[in-house]
């Protein structure tokens, strides 16, 4: 009998763990995200092309070597059979230089672009995480509220069986039954929907993610107090500032390649021929210089469109500077904000159930005439304001991700310090 008893408790616990095992964790969402990203995986790929575009602008600046080979024959027997070979050097091209300059800062927007792709996508999981977060507890509240209608009619129809109270209560009571049933059915329809959401981000169906706490609130600190260091930290760091720029230096070598077109090039090659007929064979070299005359005017037009290429760069650059720190300031003060309304709304929760409370004794002692639909209108109180301090606590945190991702700071580390305001 003991053995028995031992085997089962045993089940019973490994049953236990499997149950808890279902919650996936943001660390694990975030190690799916980034291997199952098909955007992510792009952004590793371009930056790995463009290091090729360098391997190709130095190629331009080293000598070149060809060979050949050759036979012929005339009808008169007058074959002809030899080989030979060139060596090529660009000695000098302002053009090429030019071109491994802009070549070498596109590694650099390629590897920024990753890094903003990573950004992009951490606020995507984490959207989708918290979605079906909220959506789970939605789910919980809605079940609670049914609960709580049921054992409602349960005690309505008690009192009408003792004549308390009239039939007008239960039919209030069971209607808000009713009502009830068709929220939990609506909350699983969106809980169903936001785990399809997440699915698509991490390639895989979640049964359940950890919470944000709201039993215990306190207000995580900042990095950072300050909107100054904020500020500065957006600057130094937001990927779309730091392209940008890129981008404004990449058209200032534009320029240089343009007007380099003005210059002339010096080229020189050296060869050996041989041909087994005439016994002809011997070395040859020659040195050229191309001096370009813009007769048309085709420089002169490249050379004005890349400066006006550089004009808009630089002003496409001050319109991130100016969305960029727009944002971060709006993002930092709206923080405070947003705290203070949840602690608002998890004030107006105490205060809606101690009401509740309150209707719930005046209507089982029968005294004041309080009726079913008045506990019903409070109790409807109590659990919109729980859903409301949801939605709150929620849109705090979304914000504070918003504010992260502005100044580049959305990474692994990131992910894990969220993962600690989780609980399962």
């Amino acid at each position: 009998m003991t053995a028995i008893w031992r085997n089962t408790f045993l089940s019973l616990s490994l049953g236990l763990v499997c149950t808890q095992s279902f919650a996936l964790t943001i660390d694990q969402a975030w190690a799916a995200a980034k291997k199952t990203s098909p955007d992510y995986r792009i952004k590793q790929l371009e930056e790995n092309k463009s290091k090729y575009g360098v391997s190709l602008s130095k190629s331009a600046l080293l000598p070149s070597l060809q060979g050949g080979a050759s036979t012929s024959w005339t009808k008169d027997g007058g074959n002809s059979n030899g080989y030979n070979i060139s060596l090529s050097q660009s000695i000098w091209d302002s053009q090429n230089w030019a071109a491994l300059d802009q070549s070498q800062v596109d590694v650099v927007i390629a590897k920024i672009a990753v890094t903003q792709q990573k950004n992009t996508l951490a606020e995507e999981l984490i959207q989708a995480y918290f979605a079906l977060a909220q959506a789970q507890r939605s789910l919980i509240i809605a079940e609670q509220q049914r609960k709580d209608s049921q054992q409602l009619l349960s005690l309505t129809e008690q009192r009408y069986k003792a004549g308390l109270i009239m039939s007008t209560g239960i039919d209030d009571a069971k209607a808000h039954v009713i009502g009830t049933e068709t929220t939990v059915l609506q909350r699983q329809s969106d809980l169903a929907e936001k785990q399809s959401d997440l699915a698509i981000v991490i390639n895989q169906t979640p049964d359940r993610v950890n919470e944000i706490d709201s039993q215990n609130l306190h207000q995580p600190a900042l990095a950072v107090n300050d909107e100054k260091a904020w500020l500065k930290k957006a600057k130094d760091n937001s990927p779309e500032l730091l392209i940008a720029k890129q981008k404004v230096k990449r058209q200032q070598l534009g320029i240089d390649k343009a007007q380099a077109e003005y210059y002339p090039t010096v080229n020189g090659s050296v060869g050996y021929s041989n041909n087994f007929n005439n016994n002809s064979k011997g070395m040859n070299a020659s040195l050229g210089v191309s001096v370009p005359i813009d007769l048309n005017g085709t420089i002169k037009t490249k050379v004005s469109q890349s400066k006006l290429e550089l004009q808009i760069a630089k002003q496409q650059l001050r319109k991130v500077e100016l969305n960029l720190e727009n944002n971060v300031k709006t993002r930092f003060n709206q923080l405070a904000l947003d705290w203070k309304r949840v602690e608002m709304g998890a004030e107006k929760v105490k205060s809606d159930e101690k009401a509740l409370k309150t209707k719930e004794v005046l209507f089982n002692s029968g005294a004041d005439g309080t009726t079913a639909l008045d506990v019903i209108n409070v109790q409807d109180t109590v659990y919109q304001s729980k859903e409301d301090l949801q939605q709150l606590l929620y849109q705090y945190w979304l914000n504070r991700i918003e504010l992260l991702k502005l100044t580049g700071q959305l990474n692994d580390q990131t992910i894990t310090q969220i993962s600690q305001a989780l609980t399962p």
